[in-house]
Formats: structure tokens, C-alpha cells, sequence
């Protein structure tokens, strides 16, 4: 990857001081799993980091905003459309890729009849919280993390 400029340095400084040094990755070794998509697409990005909890998500975009980087939001990174890792180098701008993996928790309400699941969870997990409830999941064949599927 190209050496960053000084507002993508100081956007990796910022998503350091938001989430933590360890939470942000720049090493292209590091962050090659999360540039590349599962079955096509890959890219160069500045960082990749990882929120734990919403509100470092939200101060997360809100440095990316303020440095003109583009934003993309990743769960499991298993999607079959390229729209969660860059595709190609001839971007004109830096992208920092969001990784929701850490955000894992999920929230029974209603004693069971509804649930919070935040991005980074997985079908795994609403299915062994869901089970003691004789509930399952609309399905066993969706995504390996929740992200944007919906579960009724």
C-alpha cells in the first residue's frame, strides 16, 4: 500500500485514540483477510478497525467524515457482492474498512420474543441463545454474522 498522507496518518491516530492501538490494523499482512472479499474483489485500505461498541462506531464515522475517507462497513466479510471490501487501488480517497466483529452481543427482550443483535453477531450464537427458548432463526442458511440480514 502507498505511505499515507498526513491526513490518513492522523485519521489512523484518531481511530487509535476512539477504540484503542490494538483495535486498528494498517499492516497490509494484517489486514489482507478484510481487503479481499470471499469470492472476488480486493483492495488496498488505509486501516481497518474495530468498534466495541456503538458509540466508538459512531465517533469511528465521524473521524472518517471529517478526514473525506470512504467508509465501508464489514461483518463476517462473506457477502457474495463485493460491497464490504475495496475493489481495486484507484480510489480517491483513503478507506478505513469498519469491522463489526467485536460488536457480538445479543439481547434477549420479552422473555425471548424479540432480540437484539448487534452487527458483529452470528447465526451461532442467536441460535445457542435461542434455543433453551425452543426459538429458532427464520433460517440456517444465511450469513455468518447478522449484519444486515433480518431475523424475525
Amino acid at each position: 500500500m502507498n505511505t499515507p498522507s498526513s491526513t490518513g496518518s492522523r485519521l489512523v491516530s484518531d481511530l487509535g485514540r476512539i477504540v484503542g492501538r490494538t483495535h486498528v490494523l494498517t499492516d497490509p499482512q494484517k489486514t489482507e483477510r478484510y481487503r479481499k472479499g470471499f469470492r472476488s474483489g480486493e483492495g488496498e485500505a488505509l486501516a481497518v478497525v474495530f468498534p466495541g461498541s456503538l458509540l466508538e462506531q459512531w465517533r469511528i464515522l465521524q473521524a472518517c467524515v471529517a478526514a473525506d475517507a470512504i467508509v465501508l462497513m464489514q461483518a463476517a466479510n462473506t457477502g457474495l457482492t463485493e460491497g464490504s471490501t475495496p475493489d481495486g487501488n484507484d480510489y480517491d480517497r483513503d478507506i478505513v474498512i469498519v469491522s463489526t466483529r467485536r460488536m457480538d452481543k445479543i439481547q434477549l427482550l420479552d422473555e425471548g420474543k424479540q432480540v437484539l443483535a448487534f452487527p458483529g453477531s452470528t447465526l451461532y450464537q442467536l441460535e445457542k441463545i435461542l434455543k433453551p427458548l425452543g426459538r429458532e432463526p427464520h433460517s440456517v442458511i444465511g450469513s455468518s454474522c447478522i449484519g444486515r440480514s433480518e431475523e424475525r
